[in-house]
């Protein structure tokens, strides 16, 4: 047996347990854009995520996390045992869900089973009830009474925001109403994958994102992780990371870094945005996840970051931000291209954004909070 990679910084692994679900979103990831196009192979069984996926995230490094997800991964009728085996496994369980399945008893029974190592996620894309409702197949107040019900039974939890055109209008709003509450956001972007490829026209631009959504995003400390373009200042980050010792590397694009996908069929990709992609790491079934995870020349481009290309390449935040990885694929067919959505243009790696210290600013700020609140403080 493999022992844990030495470096045991924090990572996360992404997994569409199921693609089934109870709802029906427009644009959802993880069903195909073509009905009759069959997925292949079959979903993961009981046995074989507790193996190749849980028992492999262990081995990689210890201070991890599962995020289950799908489709609904509450309708999967081994759901529980899977969060239960991952709570002994001394592993945090993240729950990707819309919130239809979930009440007081069975909060209650999900934090017991995991020792309370639980954190619910919920998908709100805009605090206008006619605009969510479009992106989610779902009236805005069954993530609200979810969100309540987590609150009440002092569950922790954070919304998942998916940005498109079609939020946009409302964008500011809903931050500020998070902001106000101090709720965690993580920002995801539209991309083409799955039903998403129905509508190319909700994908935002470079305009959208210098005059709308960075601005947004960059006011909200608790809105860092996981979004681009990102310009904190490299030498900044790398001191805080020292002074606080937290395990994370950075905040921009995590794809390889952060956190990896892995889809119910075992494919593996550097982000959940490209699963079901070109860009593909090998199938657990066939080649272990540490393996994977330590040796795939994708998942090591993509840590060193040596071969990004265009702007991103000669970029001086290359490793605090990356550019979005799925963003440059769904655009250019190449998972190293520069982000299209970035407005920043660098003459060279000395070339500094105006928005540097604000990033640094509120950089500074996330980083205590996540120091000292739990269940990040633990998780960090």
């Amino acid at each position: 047996m493999n022992t844990p990679i030495e470096n045991k910084k924090f990572f996360l692994c992404y997994f569409e347990s199921t693609r089934n679900c109870n709802i029906n979103c427009r644009y959802c990831m993880t069903q195909s854009a073509d009905p009759e196009k069959e997925i292949k192979g079959e979903e993961l069984t009981t046995s074989e995520i507790k193996s190749l996926v849980i028992d492999e995230v262990k081995k990689y490094t210890p201070l991890s996390a599962i995020a289950f997800s799908g489709g609904e991964h509450l309708t999967r009728s081994d759901a529980m045992e899977l969060l239960e085996y991952t709570a002994d496994s001394g592993l945090w369980s993240f729950i990707n869900t819309n919130g239809r399945l979930l009440n007081k008893k069975k909060v209650r029974e999900i934090k017991k089973i995991t020792d309370g190592k639980v954190v619910f996620a919920f998908s709100l894309n805009s605090i206008s009830k006619k605009i969510h409702k479009w992106s989610r197949d779902d009236a805005l107040r069954t993530v609200v009474k979810a969100a309540k019900v987590c609150a009440s039974e002092k569950a922790n939890f954070f919304f998942i925001l998916t940005v498109s055109k079609s939020n946009l209008e409302t964008l500011q709003e809903t931050v500020d109403f998070l902001k106000k509450h101090k709720i965690p956001i993580l920002r995801s972007p539209y991309v083409l994958r799955g039903k998403g490829a129905l509508y190319p026209e909700l994908r935002f631009d470079k305009i959208d994102m210098e005059t709308i959504i960075n601005p947004v995003l960059r006011d909200y400390s608790l809105s860092y992780i996981s979004y681009t373009p990102f310009f904190a200042s490299p030498e900044f980050l790398e001191e805080e990371w020292k002074k606080l010792d937290l395990s994370i590397e950075q905040f921009g694009c995590q794809a390889a870094k952060g956190f990896v996908g892995i889809s119910a069929e075992g494919e593996v990709a550097p982000c959940v945005h490209l699963l079901d992609s070109e860009v593909s790491c090998g199938n657990i079934r066939d080649t272990p996840l540490s393996d994977i995870l330590k040796n795939n020349e994708v998942i090591q481009n993509l840590q060193t970051r040596d071969k990004l290309k265009g702007k991103c390449g000669i970029c001086r935040y290359k490793m605090t931000c990356g550019g979005c990885r799925a963003l440059a694929y769904y655009e250019t067919g190449d998972y190293l291209a520069e982000d299209p959505s970035c407005f920043f243009e660098p003459e060279n790696q000395d070339t500094r954004s105006e928005h540097e210290d604000i990033h640094n600013k509120n950089s500074a700020e996330f980083i205590r909070f996540i120091k000292d609140q739990e269940p990040w403080s633990l998780l960090f």
